[in-house]
Protein backbone atom coordinates (compact mmCIF):
# COMPACT_ATOMS: atom_id res chain seq x y z
CA UNK A 1 0.00 0.00 0.00
CA UNK A 2 1.19 3.57 -0.65
CA UNK A 3 2.17 5.64 2.37
CA UNK A 4 -0.40 8.28 3.28
CA UNK A 5 1.58 10.43 5.71
CA UNK A 6 1.36 13.37 3.31
CA UNK A 7 -2.03 12.53 1.90
CA UNK A 8 -3.74 15.64 0.50
CA UNK A 9 -0.45 17.54 0.56
CA UNK A 10 0.08 19.12 -2.86
CA UNK A 11 3.60 19.87 -4.06
CA UNK A 12 4.43 21.87 -7.17
CA UNK A 13 7.96 21.27 -8.38
CA UNK A 14 9.72 23.48 -10.93
CA UNK A 15 13.18 21.94 -11.10
CA UNK A 16 15.57 19.95 -13.26
CA UNK A 17 18.42 17.49 -12.70
CA UNK A 18 18.60 15.62 -9.40
CA UNK A 19 18.84 17.53 -6.10
CA UNK A 20 15.47 19.28 -5.84
CA UNK A 21 13.59 16.58 -7.81
CA UNK A 22 14.93 13.89 -5.47
CA UNK A 23 13.46 15.77 -2.50
CA UNK A 24 10.09 15.89 -4.24
CA UNK A 25 10.42 12.16 -5.01
CA UNK A 26 10.82 11.44 -1.29
CA UNK A 27 7.72 13.54 -0.55
CA UNK A 28 5.86 11.55 -3.22
CA UNK A 29 7.04 8.33 -1.54
CA UNK A 30 5.45 9.64 1.66
CA UNK A 31 2.12 10.23 -0.05
CA UNK A 32 2.23 13.78 -1.41
CA UNK A 33 0.66 14.64 -4.76
CA UNK A 34 3.68 16.03 -6.61
CA UNK A 35 3.09 17.98 -9.82
CA UNK A 36 6.32 18.35 -11.77
CA UNK A 37 6.36 21.37 -14.05
CA UNK A 38 8.57 20.94 -17.13
CA UNK A 39 9.40 23.26 -19.99
CA UNK A 40 7.40 22.10 -23.03
CA UNK A 41 10.32 21.94 -25.47
CA UNK A 42 13.22 21.15 -23.10
CA UNK A 43 13.46 17.56 -21.86
CA UNK A 44 15.40 17.02 -18.66
CA UNK A 45 18.98 15.86 -19.05
CA UNK A 46 18.27 12.91 -16.76
CA UNK A 47 15.91 11.44 -19.34
CA UNK A 48 18.95 10.38 -21.36
CA UNK A 49 20.86 7.96 -19.05
CA UNK A 50 24.11 9.70 -19.95
CA UNK A 51 26.36 7.96 -17.41
CA UNK A 52 29.96 7.47 -18.49
CA UNK A 53 31.31 3.94 -18.36
CA UNK A 54 28.02 2.08 -18.64
CA UNK A 55 27.53 -0.22 -21.64
CA UNK A 56 26.07 1.47 -24.70
CA UNK A 57 22.88 -0.56 -24.38
CA UNK A 58 19.25 0.47 -24.45
CA UNK A 59 17.83 -1.18 -21.33
CA UNK A 60 14.39 0.37 -21.83
CA UNK A 61 14.51 2.29 -18.54
CA UNK A 62 15.60 5.91 -18.00
CA UNK A 63 16.85 4.92 -14.58
CA UNK A 64 18.15 8.30 -13.41
CA UNK A 65 14.87 9.96 -14.37
CA UNK A 66 12.93 7.20 -12.61
CA UNK A 67 14.94 7.51 -9.39
CA UNK A 68 14.35 11.26 -9.11
CA UNK A 69 10.77 11.45 -10.40
CA UNK A 70 8.89 8.31 -9.41
CA UNK A 71 5.35 8.84 -8.19
CA UNK A 72 4.89 12.29 -9.71
CA UNK A 73 2.58 13.78 -12.32
CA UNK A 74 4.04 16.03 -15.00
CA UNK A 75 2.67 19.10 -16.74
CA UNK A 76 4.38 21.06 -19.52
CA UNK A 77 4.19 24.82 -18.86
CA UNK A 78 6.22 27.60 -20.42
CA UNK A 79 6.61 30.00 -17.51
CA UNK A 80 8.32 32.56 -19.76
CA UNK A 81 4.97 33.53 -21.29
CA UNK A 82 2.27 35.28 -19.28
CA UNK A 83 -0.35 32.59 -19.80
CA UNK A 84 2.09 29.92 -18.62
CA UNK A 85 3.16 31.87 -15.56
CA UNK A 86 -0.47 32.57 -14.69
CA UNK A 87 -1.19 28.84 -14.89
CA UNK A 88 1.75 28.05 -12.60
CA UNK A 89 0.46 30.61 -10.08
CA UNK A 90 -2.94 28.96 -10.29
CA UNK A 91 -1.38 25.59 -9.42
CA UNK A 92 0.58 27.18 -6.57
CA UNK A 93 -2.48 28.96 -5.19
CA UNK A 94 -3.90 25.76 -3.72
CA UNK A 95 -0.58 23.97 -3.14
CA UNK A 96 1.10 23.34 0.19
CA UNK A 97 4.67 23.28 -1.10
CA UNK A 98 6.59 24.81 -4.00
CA UNK A 99 10.05 23.41 -4.80
CA UNK A 100 12.51 24.96 -7.22
CA UNK A 101 16.19 25.00 -8.11
CA UNK A 102 15.93 27.95 -10.48
CA UNK A 103 18.82 30.34 -10.09
CA UNK A 104 18.01 33.75 -8.55
CA UNK A 105 18.19 35.56 -11.89
CA UNK A 106 15.65 33.16 -13.40
CA UNK A 107 13.37 33.45 -10.39
CA UNK A 108 13.44 37.22 -10.70
CA UNK A 109 12.94 37.12 -14.47
CA UNK A 110 9.84 34.94 -14.20
CA UNK A 111 8.66 36.71 -11.01
CA UNK A 112 8.75 33.49 -8.98
CA UNK A 113 10.53 34.72 -5.88
CA UNK A 114 8.98 33.82 -2.49
CA UNK A 115 7.06 37.09 -2.17
CA UNK A 116 5.59 36.62 -5.66
CA UNK A 117 4.16 33.25 -4.67
CA UNK A 118 3.16 34.30 -1.15
CA UNK A 119 0.98 36.92 -2.84
CA UNK A 120 -1.23 34.13 -4.18
CA UNK A 121 -0.69 31.66 -1.31
CA UNK A 122 0.36 33.24 2.01
CA UNK A 123 0.74 29.88 3.80
CA UNK A 124 2.91 28.29 1.12
CA UNK A 125 6.06 26.38 2.08
CA UNK A 126 8.62 27.61 -0.47
CA UNK A 127 11.49 25.15 -0.88
CA UNK A 128 14.62 26.62 -2.45
CA UNK A 129 17.45 24.28 -3.50
CA UNK A 130 20.80 25.81 -4.43
CA UNK A 131 24.42 24.97 -4.94
CA UNK A 132 26.00 27.50 -2.59
CA UNK A 133 23.22 28.87 -0.37
CA UNK A 134 21.03 31.95 -0.60
CA UNK A 135 23.55 34.40 0.88
CA UNK A 136 27.10 35.41 0.03
CA UNK A 137 29.01 36.39 -3.09
CA UNK A 138 28.15 33.21 -5.03
CA UNK A 139 24.43 33.11 -4.32
CA UNK A 140 23.65 33.90 -7.96
CA UNK A 141 25.72 31.00 -9.31
CA UNK A 142 24.83 27.39 -9.94
CA UNK A 143 26.59 24.32 -8.60
CA UNK A 144 26.61 20.55 -8.81
CA UNK A 145 27.03 17.88 -6.19
CA UNK A 146 30.47 16.81 -7.38
CA UNK A 147 31.70 20.40 -7.00
CA UNK A 148 29.81 21.83 -4.00
CA UNK A 149 29.04 18.67 -2.01
CA UNK A 150 32.10 16.54 -2.79
CA UNK A 151 35.00 18.79 -3.71
CA UNK A 152 34.27 21.96 -1.77
CA UNK A 153 33.42 20.52 1.65
CA UNK A 154 36.52 18.42 2.31
CA UNK A 155 34.84 15.12 1.53
CA UNK A 156 36.73 14.65 -1.73
CA UNK A 157 39.97 15.71 -0.07
CA UNK A 158 39.48 13.10 2.66
CA UNK A 159 38.70 10.40 0.10
CA UNK A 160 41.80 11.34 -1.88
CA UNK A 161 44.24 11.01 1.00
CA UNK A 162 44.61 7.29 0.33
CA UNK A 163 44.80 7.65 -3.46
CA UNK A 164 47.55 8.68 -5.85
CA UNK A 165 45.24 11.27 -7.41
CA UNK A 166 42.06 13.19 -6.63
CA UNK A 167 39.20 10.75 -6.02
CA UNK A 168 36.11 11.74 -8.04
CA UNK A 169 32.70 11.45 -6.41
CA UNK A 170 31.97 7.75 -6.11
CA UNK A 171 28.75 7.78 -8.14
CA UNK A 172 26.30 10.00 -10.01
CA UNK A 173 23.96 12.08 -7.83
CA UNK A 174 25.52 10.91 -4.55
CA UNK A 175 25.41 14.42 -3.09
CA UNK A 176 22.11 15.22 -4.81
CA UNK A 177 20.34 12.24 -3.23
CA UNK A 178 21.75 12.87 0.24
CA UNK A 179 20.92 16.58 0.03
CA UNK A 180 17.47 15.81 -1.36
CA UNK A 181 16.67 13.60 1.62
CA UNK A 182 17.69 16.43 3.99
CA UNK A 183 15.59 18.85 1.92
CA UNK A 184 12.54 16.59 2.11
CA UNK A 185 12.90 16.33 5.88
CA UNK A 186 13.17 20.11 6.21
CA UNK A 187 10.05 20.60 4.09
CA UNK A 188 8.18 18.05 6.20
CA UNK A 189 9.18 19.99 9.34
CA UNK A 190 7.86 23.19 7.76
CA UNK A 191 4.60 21.40 6.97
CA UNK A 192 4.28 20.43 10.65
CA UNK A 193 4.64 24.09 11.59
CA UNK A 194 2.11 25.05 8.94
CA UNK A 195 -0.39 22.51 10.28
CA UNK A 196 0.14 23.77 13.81
CA UNK A 197 0.19 27.55 13.23
CA UNK A 198 -0.92 28.19 9.65
CA UNK A 199 2.46 29.75 8.89
CA UNK A 200 4.28 28.90 5.69
CA UNK A 201 7.77 30.17 4.92
CA UNK A 202 10.99 29.55 3.03
CA UNK A 203 13.10 26.41 3.36
CA UNK A 204 16.68 26.63 2.11
CA UNK A 205 19.02 23.67 1.62
CA UNK A 206 22.16 23.86 -0.49
CA UNK A 207 24.54 21.20 -1.73
CA UNK A 208 27.25 23.05 0.20
CA UNK A 209 25.27 23.02 3.46
CA UNK A 210 24.42 19.32 3.11
CA UNK A 211 28.02 18.42 2.31
CA UNK A 212 29.31 20.43 5.26
CA UNK A 213 26.86 18.64 7.54
CA UNK A 214 28.14 15.26 6.36
CA UNK A 215 31.75 16.44 6.63
CA UNK A 216 31.21 18.17 9.98
CA UNK A 217 33.60 15.96 12.02
CA UNK A 218 36.47 16.92 9.73
CA UNK A 219 35.44 20.57 9.50
CA UNK A 220 35.04 20.99 13.26
CA UNK A 221 38.23 19.05 14.03
CA UNK A 222 40.16 21.18 11.54
CA UNK A 223 39.29 24.26 13.54
CA UNK A 224 40.02 22.76 16.95
CA UNK A 225 43.30 21.03 16.08
CA UNK A 226 44.57 23.42 13.40
CA UNK A 227 44.80 20.67 10.78
CA UNK A 228 43.65 20.63 7.16
CA UNK A 229 41.40 17.61 7.67
CA UNK A 230 41.14 14.53 9.86
CA UNK A 231 44.00 12.37 8.57
CA UNK A 232 43.21 9.17 6.69
CA UNK A 233 45.68 6.39 6.10
CA UNK A 234 46.48 3.63 3.68
CA UNK A 235 45.90 0.11 4.90
CA UNK A 236 49.38 -0.59 6.27
CA UNK A 237 49.52 2.75 8.11
CA UNK A 238 46.13 2.56 9.84
CA UNK A 239 46.18 3.46 13.53
CA UNK A 240 43.60 0.84 14.57
CA UNK A 241 44.16 -2.62 13.06
CA UNK A 242 40.63 -3.71 13.95
CA UNK A 243 39.05 -0.92 11.88
CA UNK A 244 40.35 -2.10 8.55
CA UNK A 245 39.53 -4.14 5.45
CA UNK A 246 41.41 -7.40 4.96
CA UNK A 247 41.79 -9.32 1.70
CA UNK A 248 40.82 -12.98 1.63
CA UNK A 249 42.61 -15.66 -0.37
CA UNK A 250 40.26 -15.03 -3.30
CA UNK A 251 40.73 -11.22 -3.18
CA UNK A 252 37.51 -10.30 -1.42
CA UNK A 253 37.62 -7.71 1.35
CA UNK A 254 36.22 -8.11 4.86
CA UNK A 255 35.83 -4.83 6.73
CA UNK A 256 36.05 -4.97 10.52
CA UNK A 257 34.18 -2.26 12.41
CA UNK A 258 36.49 -2.18 15.43
CA UNK A 259 37.00 -4.45 18.43
CA UNK A 260 36.36 -2.38 21.52
CA UNK A 261 37.09 -4.63 24.50
CA UNK A 262 39.77 -7.04 25.56
CA UNK A 263 37.26 -9.84 25.83
CA UNK A 264 36.06 -9.30 22.28
CA UNK A 265 39.63 -9.27 20.98
CA UNK A 266 40.37 -12.53 22.75
CA UNK A 267 37.22 -14.09 21.28
CA UNK A 268 38.23 -12.80 17.84
CA UNK A 269 41.70 -14.38 18.15
CA UNK A 270 40.11 -17.70 19.06
CA UNK A 271 37.73 -17.52 16.10
CA UNK A 272 40.52 -16.94 13.60
CA UNK A 273 42.65 -19.75 15.15
CA UNK A 274 45.31 -17.36 16.39
CA UNK A 275 45.09 -17.70 20.15
CA UNK A 276 48.77 -16.77 20.29
CA UNK A 277 47.86 -13.16 19.44
CA UNK A 278 45.97 -12.90 22.73
CA UNK A 279 49.15 -13.11 24.76
CA UNK A 280 51.53 -11.45 22.35
CA UNK A 281 52.79 -8.40 24.33
CA UNK A 282 52.51 -6.28 21.17
CA UNK A 283 48.75 -6.87 20.97
CA UNK A 284 47.73 -7.64 24.53
CA UNK A 285 45.48 -4.58 24.87
CA UNK A 286 44.20 -1.62 22.87
CA UNK A 287 47.15 0.60 23.71
CA UNK A 288 49.62 -2.07 22.70
CA UNK A 289 47.81 -2.76 19.44
CA UNK A 290 47.82 0.96 18.64
CA UNK A 291 51.54 1.19 19.37
CA UNK A 292 52.21 -1.82 17.14
CA UNK A 293 49.44 -1.28 14.61
CA UNK A 294 51.54 -2.01 11.52
CA UNK A 295 52.70 -5.32 12.98
CA UNK A 296 49.16 -6.30 13.95
CA UNK A 297 47.89 -5.41 10.47
CA UNK A 298 50.61 -7.56 8.92
CA UNK A 299 49.60 -10.52 11.10
CA UNK A 300 45.92 -10.13 10.22
CA UNK A 301 46.76 -9.73 6.52
CA UNK A 302 48.37 -13.17 6.67
CA UNK A 303 45.44 -14.62 8.60
CA UNK A 304 42.74 -13.41 6.23
CA UNK A 305 44.75 -14.32 3.13
CA UNK A 306 44.88 -17.94 4.31
CA UNK A 307 41.20 -18.64 3.56
CA UNK A 308 38.70 -17.88 0.82
CA UNK A 309 35.62 -15.79 1.53
CA UNK A 310 33.42 -18.90 1.57
CA UNK A 311 35.69 -20.35 4.22
CA UNK A 312 35.62 -17.14 6.24
CA UNK A 313 31.88 -16.50 6.21
CA UNK A 314 30.82 -19.18 8.75
CA UNK A 315 33.64 -18.01 11.03
CA UNK A 316 32.83 -14.32 10.77
CA UNK A 317 29.15 -14.92 11.42
CA UNK A 318 30.07 -16.02 14.93
CA UNK A 319 31.68 -12.66 15.70
CA UNK A 320 30.04 -10.33 18.19
CA UNK A 321 31.80 -7.33 16.64
CA UNK A 322 30.12 -5.88 13.50
CA UNK A 323 31.83 -6.53 10.17
CA UNK A 324 30.88 -6.36 6.53
CA UNK A 325 31.87 -7.78 3.22
CA UNK A 326 32.97 -5.00 0.86
CA UNK A 327 30.26 -5.46 -1.75
CA UNK A 328 29.66 -4.27 -5.27
CA UNK A 329 26.46 -2.42 -6.12
CA UNK A 330 25.19 -5.62 -7.74
CA UNK A 331 25.84 -7.54 -4.52
CA UNK A 332 24.12 -4.84 -2.47
CA UNK A 333 21.01 -5.35 -4.62
CA UNK A 334 21.02 -9.05 -3.64
CA UNK A 335 22.00 -8.53 0.00
CA UNK A 336 19.66 -10.75 2.07
CA UNK A 337 19.25 -8.04 4.70
CA UNK A 338 18.34 -5.44 2.08
CA UNK A 339 15.93 -7.90 0.46
CA UNK A 340 14.30 -8.78 3.79
CA UNK A 341 13.67 -5.11 4.56
CA UNK A 342 12.38 -4.29 1.09
CA UNK A 343 15.06 -1.70 0.40
CA UNK A 344 14.97 -2.57 -3.30
CA UNK A 345 11.63 -2.97 -5.00
CA UNK A 346 10.38 -3.70 -8.50
CA UNK A 347 7.89 -1.43 -10.21
CA UNK A 348 6.02 -1.60 -13.48
CA UNK A 349 7.46 0.62 -16.17
CA UNK A 350 6.18 1.65 -19.56
CA UNK A 351 8.34 -0.93 -21.32
CA UNK A 352 9.28 -3.43 -18.62
CA UNK A 353 9.43 -3.96 -14.86
CA UNK A 354 12.55 -2.50 -13.28
CA UNK A 355 14.16 -2.10 -9.85
CA UNK A 356 14.18 1.05 -7.73
CA UNK A 357 15.70 1.68 -4.33
CA UNK A 358 13.26 2.89 -1.69
CA UNK A 359 13.88 6.21 0.05
CA UNK A 360 15.38 5.53 3.48
CA UNK A 361 12.48 6.07 5.90
CA UNK A 362 10.08 3.24 6.60
CA UNK A 363 6.80 3.79 8.45
CA UNK A 364 4.59 1.46 10.49
CA UNK A 365 6.84 -1.51 9.67
CA UNK A 366 5.54 -1.49 6.10
CA UNK A 367 7.08 -0.69 2.74
CA UNK A 368 5.28 1.66 0.41
CA UNK A 369 4.30 1.05 -3.20
CA UNK A 370 6.17 3.03 -5.83
CA UNK A 371 4.89 4.00 -9.26
CA UNK A 372 6.92 4.95 -12.31
CA UNK A 373 8.04 8.45 -13.19
CA UNK A 374 5.90 10.36 -15.69
CA UNK A 375 6.85 10.98 -19.26
CA UNK A 376 7.71 14.58 -20.13
CA UNK A 377 4.46 16.53 -19.57
CA UNK A 378 2.44 13.32 -19.52
CA UNK A 379 -0.35 14.67 -17.32
CA UNK A 380 -0.75 18.11 -18.88
CA UNK A 381 -4.30 17.52 -20.11
CA UNK A 382 -5.35 15.73 -16.93
CA UNK A 383 -4.10 18.51 -14.68
CA UNK A 384 -5.60 21.25 -16.84
CA UNK A 385 -8.97 19.52 -16.72
CA UNK A 386 -8.66 19.41 -12.92
CA UNK A 387 -8.44 23.22 -12.94
CA UNK A 388 -11.91 23.30 -14.50
CA UNK A 389 -10.81 24.29 -17.98
CA UNK A 390 -12.68 23.13 -21.02
CA UNK A 391 -11.02 21.41 -23.96
CA UNK A 392 -11.40 24.58 -26.01
CA UNK A 393 -9.53 26.54 -23.35
CA UNK A 394 -6.82 23.89 -23.18
CA UNK A 395 -6.37 23.93 -26.94
CA UNK A 396 -6.13 27.71 -26.86
CA UNK A 397 -3.30 27.50 -24.31
CA UNK A 398 -1.52 24.95 -26.50
CA UNK A 399 -1.89 27.15 -29.52
CA UNK A 400 -0.17 29.98 -27.67
CA UNK A 401 2.69 27.66 -26.64
CA UNK A 402 1.87 28.17 -22.94
CA UNK A 403 1.50 24.43 -22.30
CA UNK A 404 2.66 21.21 -23.86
Amino acid sequence: MPYDLLDRVKVVELAMYAFAPSAAAVLADWGADVVKVVAPEIPDTLMGNVIGGLPNTDVGVRFMWEIMNRGKRSIGIDVSVDEGRDLLLELVADADVFITNLLPARRRKYRLEPDDLFAVNPTLVYGRASGHGNEGPERELGGYDHTDFWARTGIGDAASMVCDEFAPQVGPALGDLASGAFFAGAIAAALVRKARTGQGGVVDVSLLSAGMWMASPGIVASQLYDVANIPRFRHAQLTNPTVAAYATKDARYVYLAGIQTGGHFEAFCDLIDRADLRTDPRFVDGAARAAHAAECIAELDTVFASRTLDEWLPILRKMTTPWSLVQTAAEAARDPQAVANGYLTTIEGTNRPFPLVMSPARFDEQSTTLTRAPDHGEHTDELLLETGRTWDQILALKAKGAVL
